[in-house]
Parts: structure tokens; sequence; C-alpha cells
């Protein structure tokens, strides 16, 4: 019998962030206790492949567990985090981005990592088009406030406008603190998802917060 969810997803992360070139990980279990999605961030030391066999034999042999290769998602950079004490150390980083409209509702989750540390940030938001780069860039601000304190906030803009003749993800994140209100923007440029870009211009926004 496998465990149960509450003890298996952290033993199975444990082991998993273990394997060479894995910087972080992050296991979803079912209500039988079984794997049902598991989320990697890793250097590209290896092949996604590769990882995904290394993942589905640390699974089997400490488990007993066989995992299908399908749920597994691999996300690489290069050089993350850096050497301890480097200034690239706390870099925060966009792990992945995740958007599903239900009805007449909209959601998303916009998943950072930094540390070997991954962090969740989820928003809903009426199923329109144009909602969509806000309901992306509230997600990632709430990633952020989970990450570390960054007062109240709020999204008061995000759009993807045509600057020069490329595409800008713009963002306007309005921040209250003991110290006051303050309003920051940030920018990014797209470079082919909109979402990434508009996830890129809210930490640009919030970057001094960040250290990034």
């Amino acid at each position: 019998m496998p465990p149960t969810t509450m003890r298996l997803r952290p033993e199975l992360e444990a082991t998993l962030g273990r394997l060479p070139g894995v910087q972080a990980v992050r296991v979803v279990t079912g209500p039988d206790a079984a794997p049902t999605e598991i989320h990697v961030l890793a250097s590209r030391d290896k092949t996604p492949k590769q990882l995904v066999r290394d993942i589905q034999s640390a699974s089997m042999a400490q488990f007993d567990l066989e995992i299908d290769h399908r749920i597994i998602s691999v996300v690489q950079f290069d050089d993350p985090e850096g050497p301890a004490g480097s200034p690239h150390a706390t870099r925060v980083l966009i792990a992945t981005i995740t958007a599903a409209t239900t009805g007449l509702e909209a959601s998303a989750t916009v998943t950072l990592a930094t540390g070997g540390t991954l962090y969740d940030g989820t928003a809903t938001a009426p199923a329109t088009p144009s909602s969509r780069p806000r309901l992306i860039a509230r997600a990632t601000l709430n990633a952020v406030s989970t990450l570390m304190p960054v007062g109240a906030s709020d999204i008061e803009y995000a759009q993807i406008a045509r600057v020069g003749g490329r595409e800008v993800a713009v963002s306007i994140v309005q921040v209250v603190t003991s110290d006051g209100e303050s309003i920051v923007t940030g920018s990014a440029l797209v470079r082919g998802d909109e979402a990434d870009a508009v996830a890129r211009s809210v930490l640009d926004a919030l970057n001094r917060r960040l250290g990034t």
C-alpha cells in the first residue's frame, strides 16, 4: 500500500529533489495518494527525457511507484541560482504559467521559483479576452506575495501594448506599506508568449523588493 497523501508528497519530493540537476520539485497527489502531477525545475545538465527517466527510476526504486511520463513537466534554466552568495542567488524565475476557462470564469496559476523552492499564485476573472493580461498579472502578484511580504497590493493596469513596432507587456502595480502608497511600473518584451511577458512585467515592477 502506498503511504498516505500527507506522507507521500514530502517524501517523494525530497527524493526527487536530490537527483542531479534538479533545483526544485512540486508533487501533486490524488485522493488515493498517487501522484497526478510532478513539476520539476532543473538545470540544463541533462535533457528533459533523461530527467524524466531518472524520476521514473527513483520513484520505482524508492517507493515502488510506476510514474507515467505524461504527468511529469520539466522546466529548465541556465544556472538559475548561481553560486551561493553570488549576486543572482536570490533571482526569482517564472517556472510555469497555466490558464483555464470554465464557463464564464477564467483562472490562472503562476509558479515562481527561487532558492530551490516553488511559490504558487492563483487568480480568477471573467472569461473575456481583455481580462487575460490582468488575470495573469494578478496571479503573478499573488505568487510574489507567497514568496515575500510586499504590503497590500493590487494590479492597477496590465495590457499588451505596441511600442516602436514591437509588442510589450506593461503593468502598473499599486503597493501600500507602512511608509505609504507607491505606484510601480514594469514592462517586458513579448517573446512569443504574452502570458510570460505579462508575468515578467510584474516582476520587473517589483524588482527592488525581490532583489532581482
